[in-house]
């Protein structure tokens, strides 16, 4: 893969843009924390500075990648507009964050008779958040609750913050939780998600040499592509080393103005 034929999608509220050259760092984790991103847009017009600095919490949206193939890289709620003069260019910086004001808002307040499934206590948490329920459906069939079973046999009541409440149900059922792109994605404690693992080798956008650190972690560039998002298993080809990792957390770090176009993995091997 080369660095060219770049492409990108921008949209802040609903000012899209597609021809002007930007800037952007996007973190995104399986914490259950809410990913970030830090976009800068050079030479708005006045008019449109002046619409971006009126916004509260819109939609800001990145797509990257090459002609013919974007990946959203970032969905999520604006935090903070700055506008600022940079010898001849005006730059326009939006930060936002995905689900991140659900996160530290959002309450829940819900009992449920004998007999409820996890799913169900689950799935109203999400609703308080104000996110899709995203795999929710398939990853919690069949799920149970340690050694209780499938059900709480005796009701439960969740009460509280709704992100709190949501990781403590999921706990007792061994999964994590974060969100991306707006909905809800579940993986049972150290699993990937249940599709084809994405090979990354020099041939296939591997950048530079990975590094390995502690725990079981491996530091690795690629480019910016399809499927290097948290909870993606990767087939990591290397001289240096090998083998099936999940991706832990990626920064997303683009510049039209430049050739950085790349995802920095934070990687972890999968469980034998």
């Amino acid at each position: 893969m080369e660095l060219f034929g770049r492409a990108w999608r921008v949209q802040v509220g609903t000012l899209a843009l597609g021809q002007l050259d930007v800037e952007f760092k996007v973190k995104r984790t399986l914490r259950a924390r809410a990913g970030t991103c830090e976009l800068t847009v050079y030479n708005l017009s006045e008019a449109h500075r002046a619409e971006l600095r009126g916004l509260r919490r819109a939609l800001v949206q990145i797509e990257a990648g090459y002609a013919g193939g974007l990946t959203m890289l970032f969905r999520g709620d604006s935090r903070k507009v700055v506008v600022a003069r940079e010898g001849t260019d005006w730059l326009c910086t939006v930060t936002g964050g995905d689900g991140e004001y659900a996160l530290q808002t959002a309450r829940v307040s819900r009992s449920f008779s004998a007999g409820a499934r996890v799913e169900e206590v689950v799935g109203a948490c999400a609703d308080a958040l104000g996110i899709g329920r995203g795999n929710l459906p398939e990853a919690l069939q069949g799920a149970t609750l340690g050694r209780v079973g499938a059900t709480f046999a005796e009701g439960t009541v969740v009460h509280g913050s709704a992100a709190a409440e949501l990781a403590r149900v999921l706990a007792t059922a061994g999964f994590e939780w974060s969100i991306q792109d707006g909905v809800l994605q579940l993986l049972p404690v150290g699993r990937a998600l249940q599709r084809t693992a994405v090979v990354l080798s020099p041939d296939t956008g591997l950048v530079g040499s990975p590094e390995v650190g502690k725990s079981r972690t491996v530091k690795a560039v690629g480019l910016i592509q399809p499927d290097l998002m948290p909870g993606r298993l990767v087939d990591l080809r290397s001289a240096v080393v090998s083998g099936l990792y999940r991706v832990e957390e990626v920064e997303f770090t683009g510049s039209t103005r430049s050739s950085d176009w790349y995802a920095n993995l934070t990687l972890k091997e999968r469980p034998q």
